[in-house]
């Protein structure tokens, strides 16, 4: 009889269709039951632990990232005063007014909480960094920001409070350039600013005065001439070594100066055409395809260079291949263009749509005066500034 009961204890039984746990079943279940809530209790908090740890690592990594992004803002903020102006104490008040607008964390950064130091960035190859050096010859500003203040982690590790304080830095430096500088020396270039081209002889120019010679005291070509040479002047002040080549049109282009760091050779041309003015039709199309062939002189141009093309014109297109197509043309090999038109006769629509096909920008000049200060504006506003 005991043996049968013994049996049937061991076994399932089935009543009205369900399922019942013999009493061995039953003791298994509940020790397993008992072991998973012992473990549970001993892993919770390893498990809290990890997660806290996980979310102060996020957490850590959220205020460097913020950091570096009011440091990158505040860097190329100080980095594009000091390129356009020169100044060191508005670039400075440029990268507070970034950093002051830009907080981590909430928390609002001040001049005070970083390090700014000017100098000098250069590299010579292409897929080198550039590497920064203090220097009195300055063309780039380093930013190193810190924290505002020492910032608690969200959880504390082991009981214990733990606090960072994260530390960042940038540098904006301006870039290396290759520039082509294409002017127009056709006839009209030989009259002054004021008065019309036409047949015949400039206003200013001496009796017996025809193309070929000295170009006349008050022709554009001269104003042009006294506009390039104030860009050289600024390039010359560049801490960088930024090469220049000169191409000027007629009827024809000519590429009268390879790229070169020696801006001697490139006044002494333009000054070896105002001695003997040929004059001509106006070929821009010509004109913007010679220089950008010297932007792209293997032996001369440089890989890691930004290139830049200035095109400038006092009248109308009127012999050769069209100016915005040759623009697109030389566009197409990432080639900035910029555009300076000179004079009433100027066909000012035209040459606005060459630069916007080169993705830069236009300048048109009434007088000598306007025309410098567009060549300088156009120094200003290369495309010179990285942050690395």
């Amino acid at each position: 009889m005991l043996a049968n009961i013994d049996a049937n204890s061991a076994c399932n039984e089935s009543q009205g269709g369900r399922f019942t746990l013999n009493i061995v079943d039953k003791a298994r279940l509940r020790n397993r039951s008992g072991t998973t809530v012992v473990m549970l209790v001993i892993l919770l908090p390893v498990m809290l632990a990890v997660a806290a740890y996980c979310i102060n690592v996020v957490y850590m990594e959220m205020a460097r990232t913020e950091l570096q992004i009011s440091t990158d803002l505040a860097t190329r903020a100080a980095g594009r005063v000091l390129a356009v102006t020169g100044d060191k104490a508005e670039a400075i008040e440029a990268a507070e007014r970034l950093l002051e607008a830009n907080p981590y964390l909430d928390r609002t950064l001040s001049i005070g909480d970083a390090d700014i130091i000017f100098g000098k960035s250069n590299r010579t190859e292409k897929n080198k960094r550039y590497e920064f050096t203090p220097d009195k010859k300055v063309n780039s500003v380093s930013l190193r920001a810190f924290g505002a203040d020492d910032v608690p982690m969200l959880f504390p590790t082991m009981g214990v409070p733990i606090e960072f304080r994260p530390i960042k830095q940038a540098v904006a430096t301006q870039v290396e350039l290759d520039i082509a500088i294409v002017l127009d020396r056709s006839g009209s270039m030989a009259f002054s600013h004021d008065e019309v081209a036409k047949n015949g002889s400039p206003s200013s120019a001496p009796p017996g005065w025809k193309m070929g010679h000295a170009v006349p005291k008050d022709a554009r070509w001269l104003d042009t001439v006294a506009a390039v040479n104030g860009f050289l002047d600024i390039m010359e002040d560049s801490s960088h070594d930024e090469r220049v080549s000169l191409s000027t049109y007629s009827d024809k282009s000519k590429a009268d100066v390879k790229l070169t760091g020696d801006y001697t050779e490139i006044r002494a041309a333009m000054n070896a055409h105002s001695t003997k003015f040929k004059g001509g039709a106006t070929n821009i199309g010509s004109g913007i395809l010679e220089g950008g062939a010297t932007l792209g002189d293997k032996k001369l141009a440089r890989s890691w260079a930004s290139r830049v093309l200035i095109v400038m014109s006092d009248g109308i297109h009127n012999t050769g291949i069209e100016p915005i197509p040759a623009a697109q043309q030389v566009a197409n090999e990432k080639i900035m263009i910029f555009t300076v038109t000179f004079s009433d006769e100027a066909n000012v629509q035209e040459m606005e749509k060459v630069a916007v096909s080169g993705g830069g920008q236009h300048f048109h000049a009434k007088d000598s005066q306007q025309l410098t200060e567009a060549f300088r504006k156009i120094a200003k506003s290369l495309p010179t500034l990285i942050t690395f």
